[in-house]
Order: structure tokens, then sequence, then C-alpha cells
């Protein structure tokens, strides 16, 4: 089988209205115009056990098949780019948590001269980030007459968009099928 449009494994998914578009000018390069489809189908509602019926239904499946091959090839790179957008999101700075100063050993460009080994030194690739207070302080306002009345503390609402997020993205996660997921293309 073949592809409607030129796309593999890995690649960006493309749009519907793309491979929509696609389909005519596929059809007609392989030999299988619109004129020729519409004469078919009239054959086909005419004898739709003829010989020319069966020769267009013959041609109309195997389009149908490379269709069919590419929407799968175009599903399976729709889940493959949003598993990539969700194991991405789980990996940054959870707010409610924070993390640590990040440290790495890179190395000086010198050597050690007696064992031939790069000297490196520790250096600071990304600092600290503190975690959120879990709540903050919001007005209270009389809804009738708009004045503020006074403050209550509430959860943080920037600590909760980030957990509804980390719980789309692990959903996400959790719902892509192992062939997607261990695609190391």
């Amino acid at each position: 089988m073949a592809v409607i449009i030129n796309i593999k494994q890995g690649d960006a998914p493309v749009s519907a209205a793309t491979i929509q578009r696609a389909k005519e000018p596929t059809m007609a390069a392989r030999g299988y115009p619109q004129e020729m489809r519409d004469d078919a189908m009239f054959a086909i509602m005419m004898d739709p056990t003829g010989a020319k019926a069966q020769a267009a239904m013959a041609a109309l499946n195997v389009f149908n098949a490379d269709l069919q091959e590419t929407l799968a090839l175009n599903s399976f790179n729709a889940q493959l780019a949003a598993y990539k957008t969700a194991t991405s999101r789980l990996t940054q700075v959870h707010l409610e948590v924070g993390r640590g100063e990040i440290w790495e050993d890179q190395p000086t460009g010198e050597f050690d001269p007696e064992t031939g080994e790069p000297i490196t030194e520790s250096v600071m690739v990304s600092a600290a980030i503190d975690p959120l207070e879990a709540e903050v302080e919001q007005d209270v306002t009389d809804p009738e007459t708009g004045e503020v009345t006074g403050t209550e503390m509430v959860p943080n609402p920037l600590i909760e968009a980030d957990n509804a997020e980390r719980s789309a993205a692990q959903a996400v996660v959790d719902n892509t099928p192992e062939e997607v997921s261990s695609f190391g293309g």
C-alpha cells in the first residue's frame, strides 16, 4: 500500500483538510481522474456485476486502502505529538513543590597533566524555584454594591491551573498506546 500524502511515522501530523485536498490530485496522478470515476459510478449503477463496474470497484478499493493507511499514519503522528507535548509538560517545575538549584559539571577546556582527564567545574545551570504559597488572599466583594468588604484565603489559582494541566498531561500519557509511547523515531 501507499499513502495519499508524503508523510511517514514520526512526522508532524497534518490536518484533515490537507489529506482531503490531496485525494483528488492523487487519484488523477494514478490515472483515475474525476471523469473516469464518474463513468465508473455510472457503470456500477447500471450493471454492478459487469466487468467495468468490477474494475472500478477494484481501483476504488486500492485507493480507499491507501487512504485508510494515510489516516492511520496521521492518527499515530497526532498521538505521538500529543504524547511528546504531555511528557514535556510533566517535566516542567511543579509550582506547588518548586525545585532546587540545578548544577552541572562542565569542562573548563583544560586537562589534568597527570591523568589527561578533562578538568571540570560545577556550574549552576538553573536557579532554585521556590514553591508557591498554597493559599492566597482574595478580596471579598459585596455583589449588590460592588464594594470590597474584606478578604479571604483561597486556594492559589496558579497551583490549581498547574495541577489541572499536569492531570490532563498525565491522562494523555496514560492513554497513549504503547506502540506510540515507545516510538523511537
